[in-house]
């Protein structure tokens, strides 16, 4: 989905709270805290804030792959402030980390932004899939001649092994293949890369 269907669920989400007759809390709407937007909605006994926000760069880990993980959050919130429904006051600050979640959807970037400078969002397993895609993409056109190496190279590597993060204790049997494969870098230059692979982990051999 494009960033406009995002912008239609939020529309949506406080629509939904006004048509349960709430109104528009404007004193608490000043200031921000980074998010994207935010509206607050009273019915004078509770303020509820629907948020939308980043989600913030983050990457995660599956086996020997690496994903990057960005987007927004559309949040609707229950504020937990000690704040007066339709006070006049607007020095009160609804803090986005204190609301209690009523609902949350996520919308994760997926590819790279488009040269009119928009961009795709889906669901996290969307996006995993997609880098998964581009992974596969890169490995068949710049990596080839993929073999796997004799039994010596893994005492070779070894002390590498054990440099790398929680890999301290790691004993050779534990190490379960060293590969090699040549590369074509995108601006054409050639050069042989090594990889270890050891508890479920992938290591390029520098």
């Amino acid at each position: 989905m494009k960033f406009e269907s995002i912008n239609k669920k939020y529309t949506e989400a406080v629509a939904a709270w006004l048509a349960k007759g709430y109104t528009i809390n404007t004193a608490t709407m000043g200031g921000s805290q980074g998010e994207v937007a935010h509206v607050d909605l009273t019915d004078g006994k509770e303020i509820i804030r629907v948020l939308l926000g980043n989600i913030g760069a983050a990457y995660e880990r599956i086996e020997d792959r690496f994903y990057h993980l960005d987007g927004v959050a559309l949040i609707v919130g229950r504020v937990t402030d000690q704040i007066i429904p339709n006070s006049p006051n607007t020095w009160p600050t609804v803090w986005n980390s204190h609301l209690e979640i009523v609902s949350e959807e996520r919308f994760y970037e997926i590819g790279r932004q488009h040269r009119d400078g928009s961009k795709w969002y889906g669901t996290k397993e969307e996006a995993m899939a997609q880098q998964d895609k581009n992974s596969e993409r890169y490995r068949a056109r710049f990596m080839y001649n993929h073999y796997t190496l004799s039994e010596s190279a893994k005492a070779i590597v070894l002390p590498f092994v054990k440099r790398q993060p929680k890999c301290r204790s790691v004993r050779l049997s534990e190490i379960e293949a060293v590969t090699h494969h040549d590369v074509t870098s995108r601006t054409g230059n050639r050069y042989g890369q090594y990889t270890v692979k050891v508890r479920g982990q992938s290591f390029q051999v520098k």
